[in-house]
């Protein structure tokens, strides 16, 4: 029995004009056959995993909650709330700022009187209001106040002559891949994409468990085992800023302010199983707000009657506008709250964060920023973990870049953007991006934008070529961590034969009703001869990874017994009548019993001659899958 058909690329105008890619297709395929890496092409709506998503009510922050009394307005005043006098009357408050000790402790600062358009003196405060009706409110207030002796400090440094001019926008969401991207945010991957012009790397692949082997090789261009020991448990451990080379302190050495800013003091990147800072790592430190939020608030989902997602974004967004166009920006924001442990929660914030980047745009926070939105890794929950597609889609996650129109029409990006677009669909990691940051503080010349990036090299900038034929251990990717597909015999034993027959037949069907409305004048097809068969398969490491045997997710567990449930067939088979010999590349999901069929991917390999004259001057395209009655 034949698997059910879903055919693509089905004849149209616009495939009509288009048609000398049906007759290319065979040298386009045997380019990809080249390359090293077969990026796996996944499915939205994939069987085995689309189970495990819904949708979800919005948060209602404001229910049953007075708004807050107290807030800081957009050019960073206090400010009462007109509602809080007409409820309390006469509101009198006080705030007690609040600094970082180090990553565990805090100075909060004694209470002290604050009027109405008093601007703030540090981020963060404790504010302690009470109304004429003896009623007492108290919240936290976060707002970026601007260093000015930094930002003067700043100025006096001179900028390389290699500078690329550029600021670096960089928000990150915790476990999704970009599959689930698309699912939960597809109004932000709109705007990045249609708005941002942003390029999505189709092969960004991750290199090691968890979100700090994500950002361990982003920011240093190493991994932890390569650096010197921070794990905490450890008496002789270093902190983190000791002894890693973060990027954000080559930013800061060429004339940058900067932010780093995770939500979650409880489970941070570099404090939860590391060591943490020593000294604040950045210009802005946003642990040290929720250091005390987390104190406060049982529920971090809202900070009082707001959703917290859009207070972060507020705060993100007032580093790029309050520190002007003049002074040099560098700000890192990763984002775990809704997605960490649920699958689908983040999707209350694609509204927020698309308005957030549009509202970034339209007031030129971003006319000279290289925007990255990505995401550490995929969902690792054991359930989505244990499928094929989850396991892929682990090892996938988001990963864009936007570089800002009038740069990328310069003469100095011009090459760069179009290197970016290439290498979407090349096999990238982590280690790049750290080479990619790197090149906005020096920026590579023409010269250098036009030759291709030594494989020999771990980390290579998307500004640069990078090869085609780049494999997973030239990018420094363990095999259970590697998704790039290898091609493999489809005809080795009796069961795959059986299942490259059915597909072959399934393929000269699809040709059959692809010619039927031509029925009178070309004959139909019958496959006659497999000639070849192959299948696209990921690496026995990949199927076999459970999960880590160790507490620091060094050591994989390859006990797993996943099994394929979808695979990518290339067939050559020959037909009769006019013994034609065609080549098809179809995907197979093996649990829907279903077989895709592009009809771009069919080619006509061997020559047809005059086969097909009947229908040359009615249907063009049809020639390749025509025999006309009056040659058989």
């Amino acid at each position: 029995m034949l698997p059910h058909i879903i055919v693509l690329g089905a004849d149209t105008a616009e495939m009509r004009k288009s048609i000398t890619r049906s007759y290319k297709k065979g040298k386009n395929f045997s380019k990809r056959l080249e390359q090293a890496c077969h990026i796996p092409k996944l499915n939205i709506n994939g069987s085995e995993v689309i189970g495990f998503f819904h949708h979800v009510n919005m948060l209602d922050c404001g229910k049953n909650k007075e708004k807050e009394w107290a807030y800081v307005d957009e050019k960073g005043l206090f400010t009462i709330s007109s509602d809080a006098i007409r409820l309390h009357g006469n509101i009198r408050c006080t705030v007690a700022y609040f600094e970082r000790i180090d990553d565990s402790k805090l100075k909060i600062d004694r209470q002290i009187p604050i009027s109405p358009g008093s601007p703030m003196s540090k981020d963060y405060a404790i504010v302690k209001c009470l109304g004429d009706d003896q009623e007492e409110w108290k919240h936290l207030l976060w707002t970026i106040v601007p260093d000015r002796k930094k930002v003067e400090d700043l100025s006096h440094i001179k900028k390389s002559s290699q500078w690329s001019g550029l600021d670096v926008y960089f928000i990150g969401f915790d476990s999704l891949s970009q599959m689930s991207f698309r699912r939960k945010l597809p109004k932000t991957v709109k705007f990045i994409e249609e708005e941002l012009d942003a390029v999505v790397l189709n092969g960004y692949n991750i290199v090691g468990d968890g979100t700090p082997q994500a950002f361990i090789p982003i920011l240093t261009g190493q991994t932890e085992e390569e650096l010197p020991l921070t794990r905490k448990r450890f008496a002789e451990a270093s902190y983190v800023d000791e002894v890693y080379p973060f990027v954000w302190k080559n930013f800061s050495k060429a004339g940058y302010v900067t932010l780093y800013a995770e939500d979650s003091a409880r489970i941070g990147t570099f404090t939860y199983r590391l060591k943490g800072f020593k000294h604040q790592p950045t210009d802005h430190y946003v642990r040290t707000f929720f250091q005390k939020a987390e104190d406060m608030f049982s529920n971090l989902h809202c900070l009082g009657s707001v959703p917290l997602h859009k207070e972060w974004f507020r705060y993100t967004s007032e580093f790029m506008e309050r520190y002007g166009h003049n002074t040099s920006k560098f700000l890192l924001a990763f984002h775990s709250l809704l997605s960490h442990d649920d699958v689908n929660l983040v999707e209350v914030a694609d509204e927020d964060t698309m308005l957030n980047l549009k509202k970034l745009k339209e007031s030129g926070a971003l006319n000279s920023a290289l925007v990255i939105v990505m995401a550490d890794h995929g969902h690792r929950f054991a359930k989505f973990r244990a499928t094929h597609q989850g396991q892929l889609e682990e090892r996938l996650p988001f990963f864009s870049l936007s570089l800002p129109k009038k740069f990328r029409e310069s003469d100095k990006g011009r090459t760069a953007w179009k290197n970016l677009k290439t290498n979407k669909e090349r096999l990238v990691t982590p280690f790049d991006i750290h080479a990619t940051l790197l090149d906005i503080l020096h920026w590579p010349t023409e010269q250098e934008l036009n030759t291709m990036g030594d494989v020999k090299s771990r980390s290579l900038s998307l500004f640069r070529p990078i090869p085609p034929s780049r494999t997973c251990e030239e990018a420094g990717i363990e095999m259970h961590w590697c998704t790039c597909l290898n091609w493999e015999s489809a005809i080795a034993d009796g069961e795959q034969v059986n299942i490259s027959m059915t597909l072959s037949k399934a393929v000269v069907q699809t040709i059959n009703s692809h010619t039927k409305s031509q029925r009178h004048l070309c004959a139909p097809l019958k496959l006659v001869k497999l000639e070849s068969a192959k299948r696209l398969v990921p690496h026995e490491n990949l199927l076999k990874y459970k999960d880590t045997k160790d507490a620091d997710g060094f050591v994989p567990n390859l006990d797993a017994k996943t099994k394929a449930a979808f695979a990518h067939y290339q067939l050559r088979f020959v037909t009769e009548p006019g013994n034609a010999m065609y080549e098809a590349t179809v995907q197979y999901d093996i649990l829907r019993n279903t077989v895709t069929v592009d009809m771009t991917s069919i080619s006509h390999v061997n020559r047809y001659g005059d086969l097909s004259h009947c229908i040359m001057d009615i249907n063009y395209f049809l020639a390749a899958y025509c025999v006309c009655y009056d040659k058989i």
